[in-house]
């Protein structure tokens, strides 16, 4: 059953925007996108106004920007609740018991990805991350100063959520299934060897030698082109297919993941 959702969600895996129980909410121009987004990446915390305006105009504030930020947090109020934003010594900061932020929730699922030993919950906590993702992290702020690192993060987490999800449809003997996805994966991430192998190891044990054996080839061009030598993992994977060795799941070596994260 799909939980009633209280909250009005801030969301910042993809265009930065509001989530309502009447759908999502766009939030205006440029500055309210820059304010929203600062005060969700220090959720929790009072973010000082000097702050917010470094990030607002980082060549410098106008000499109204306090009451340009007050006029945007007055609007966001307006939409979304007045308990929203809450100014406490020259600073404001997001109430966590009024809003939820779908970042904040992306970070505990993965967290729990990465403990919980039975596969199937395994996997649930990894889609259920992922599907909150809808592009870029912050949209069009994402090269801008202040959201470049956290974005960087955040991509990076993604990509570590989705190879344990892939790696986990696999051990649940998946193969068949994920191919397809694993070849978006590769060309979406083409120096991701653990991808490669996912994708190397899938198509070997549904006996697609031939298709296993081009992959093992194209990751060695890729990985060539800048200098670089596959694994030794990979290689011997690929002794394994050209003698004809028939590859099962329980043939895979694949280290536990609980406790780590």
């Amino acid at each position: 059953m799909t939980a009633v959702r209280r909250n009005p969600m801030v969301r910042l895996l993809g265009p930065i925007d509001v989530l309502t129980t009447a759908g999502p909410v766009a939030v205006g121009g440029h500055g309210r996108r820059v304010l929203l987004g600062g005060l969700a990446l220090r959720a929790g915390h009072a973010v000082p106004i000097d702050e917010l305006s470094e990030m607002l105009w980082p060549d410098g504030p106008p000499q109204t920007a306090g009451n340009i930020i007050q006029s945007y947090v007055s609007h966001l109020r307006h939409e979304f609740g007045n308990g929203l934003i809450v100014l406490t010594d020259h600073s404001y900061r997001f109430d966590l018991e009024r809003v939820d932020i779908d970042a904040l929730i992306f970070e505990g699922l993965a967290r729990r990805a990465y403990v919980v030993d039975d596969l199937e919950q395994r996997l649930r906590c990894c889609r259920d991350a992922l599907s909150l993702w809808r592009g870029r992290p912050f949209g069009d702020l994402a090269n801008e100063e202040y959201f470049e690192l956290e974005t960087y993060r955040l991509d990076s987490l993604r990509e570590a959520v989705m190879e344990l999800s892939l790696d986990t449809e696999l051990q649940l003997g998946r193969h068949d299934l994920i191919v397809g996805e694993l070849e978006s994966a590769v060309r979406e991430h083409p120096f991701n060897e653990h991808l490669w192998l996912l994708l190397i190891e899938a198509l070997a044990i549904g006996e697609r030698r031939v298709e296993a054996l081009r992959a093992c080839g194209e990751l060695r061009r890729t990985l060539g082109s800048v200098g670089i030598e596959m694994g030794e993992r990979i290689s011997a994977l690929e002794h394994r297919i050209l003698d004809g060795e028939r590859l099962t799941i329980e043939d895979i070596d694949r280290p536990g993941v609980s406790g780590s994260g």
